[in-house]
């Protein structure tokens, strides 16, 4: 079987990969402009009968991913992917060539961030403690009214900054939340400086969430 991690322009990578999943070597198998990253004799179905094996078999994938990410543009395959032959992958690149050529143009000058948003704790003033009876009981009442209407505030916030982001056209997936963050996969320009600059924006549209970018990542949720 032949494992495929990526897609990506042909002759614009090294050799030089590292460890694979298996015991063969991660190569280019070159059609025409593009290649295919794969290695040879993978038997998938075996490692994932085994929780040992199959999470090291998900980090090398990651691996090799990543070491292509820092040379050149790709286009990530799920995990797990393979075709029986080095002919069935060739067929796959010369009937779709042209489609898988012009999403790699697209995403030349891109990467994934996941950013997450936790949402900061809503501090309320405390009861002014000389407060009794049914002044107190009105201070705590009001006290609690104001901490609903912040959460409903917090969470207005959010719903207008995924909607701003969706009026402007940026691509992003919104996964399940988790621990209470908010996390977005979203595409957006490998420079460095172009992208801190929009996450400093991002910021100041959420004053009551704390916005924390990933490094660039290969484009996992944007290749399909």
């Amino acid at each position: 079987m032949i494992y495929l991690y990526a897609l990506c322009p042909s002759l614009a990578v090294s050799s030089d990969f590292p460890e694979g999943i298996g015991t063969s070597p991660v190569e280019v198998l070159t059609v025409g402009p593009l290649g295919a990253v794969i290695e040879r004799e993978v038997d998938i179905a075996q490692i994932q009968a085994d929780d040992t094996q199959l999470m090291t078999a998900v980090l090398a994938h990651d691996r090799v991913l990543g070491h292509l990410f820092t040379q050149t543009p790709l286009l990530p395959l799920r995990f797990g992917t393979q075709f029986k032959d080095l002919d069935s992958v060739k067929t796959l690149l010369s009937a779709q060539g042209e489609t898988y050529r012009k999403k790699l143009d697209y995403l030349q000058d891109k990467a994934e961030y996941l950013v997450k948003l936790i949402p900061q704790s809503l501090e309320m003033p405390g009861i002014a403690s000389d407060l009794r009876g049914r002044d107190y009981f009105l201070a705590k009442k009001q006290r609690l009214q104001d901490h609903t209407l912040a959460l409903h505030e917090q969470t207005d916030h959010l719903q207008r900054f995924l909607a701003d982001l969706q009026a402007a056209n940026i691509p992003l997936v919104q996964s399940a939340p988790q621990d209470n963050e908010e996390r977005l996969h979203v595409l957006l320009s490998r420079d460095a400086e172009t992208t801190q600059q929009l996450m400093t924006t991002w910021q100041e549209q959420l004053p009551t969430w704390q916005l924390l970018c990933s490094e660039p990542l290969p484009p996992y949720h944007f290749a399909s």
